[in-house]
């Protein structure tokens, strides 16, 4: 019998400081800091932790270091452009890393028009999902409203210089992505579960009735396969299996189905509050839908899925 995957004592240590640092810094007012007010103590706190660094060639971390601190931060809600900053770290030139790094320069990773943070940018990559480029704003930014209280933006981009290790890049992205919707999603499915624990109707608890009981078990099996699969794709990708990048783009495709489940579960479960942005869980469901939305390339990332199953059905 297989061993169960499983993260290493080292990543589950690394995960461990990152929880308690989120416990003690990522107070309600950092997560729900708006564009206008990005907490930047907390963002170079988890570069002093080396969370930013992971995924730098040669500093030691990998898909699993990345998927174990995903997890823990989407928990917590953390801001921030966490998955363009692994992007960056892995794809820009060795000159370019460092204050991206320590957190004094944030990264606006996409495809233009619309670009994830670039109203408070310093670094812009573009690409195409094979291929990217770091690139430089061709006029102004113009802010858009978004979802998840992040800060969006239309621009239109020049090319600079051609990026290397864009599938390496992407790769690490999919992972922080997929780990942190996992987490987000764990959030809002725990508060369900402790609401219908304790919230009282007709003489029973909420959570007595099958009606609440069964989605609440369905959205939990969801979330627990998605984790499963986060971990087997980090392996997969640290072991350099040639169905890594596949496997990944699953990972992804599927914390983010499963994240916005146990959103939607979370919401029926609370009742109106849970529709309030300033309920227990209307900003945590929005944060989702709203890294559900980050331009994945879906062509690209469904025909790698796609083939993966594809050639496991000829094996």
């Amino acid at each position: 019998m297989s061993e169960p995957v499983a993260f290493t004592p080292d990543q589950e240590a690394l995960a461990g400081s990152v929880r308690r640092y989120c416990a003690a810094k990522c107070t309600e007012d950092v997560q729900r800091a708006g564009s206008q007010a990005f907490p930047r103590p907390f963002w170079r706190g988890l570069a002093e932790l080396g969370v930013l660094a992971l995924a730098v060639p040669g500093e030691g971390g990998g898909a699993g270091e990345v998927a174990a601190v995903a997890l823990e931060l989407g928990r917590a809600l953390a801001p921030g452009p966490l998955a363009a900053t692994v992007f960056a770290a892995r794809t820009l030139p060795s000159a370019c890393t460092p204050p991206v790094v320590s957190g004094e320069r944030l990264v606006s990773w996409g495809s233009p028009p619309l670009m994830p943070w670039s109203p408070l940018a310093d670094v812009f990559i573009e690409t195409d999902g094979e291929r990217a480029w770091l690139a430089r704003p061709a006029g102004a930014v113009k802010p858009l409203e978004t979802l998840g209280n992040e800060p969006w933006g239309r621009l239109s981009l020049e090319r600079v210089l051609p990026l290397e290790d864009v599938q390496e890049g992407t790769d690490l992205a999919h992972m922080m992505l997929a780990g942190y919707l996992w987490g987000a999603g764990r959030r809002v499915l725990d508060a369900a579960v402790e609401h219908a624990r304790t919230r009282v109707q007709f003489g029973r608890a909420i959570g007595t009735f099958q009606a609440v009981a069964h989605p609440l078990v369905n959205a939990g099996l969801g979330l627990q396969a998605a984790e499963k699969l986060v971990k087997v794709a980090a392996r997969a990708i640290d072991h350099r299996h040639p169905q890594g990048s596949a496997l990944a783009s699953a990972a992804r495709l599927s914390a983010s189905n499963a994240a916005m489940e146990a959103a939607f579960v979370s919401h029926q479960t609370h009742g109106a509050i849970g529709y309030s942005v300033e309920g227990p869980i209307g900003h945590v469901a929005q944060r989702i839908r709203q890294l559900s939305m980050v331009p994945s390339h879906a062509h690209h990332t469904g025909e790698q899925v796609l083939a993966m199953y594809a050639e496991g059905g000829r094996e």
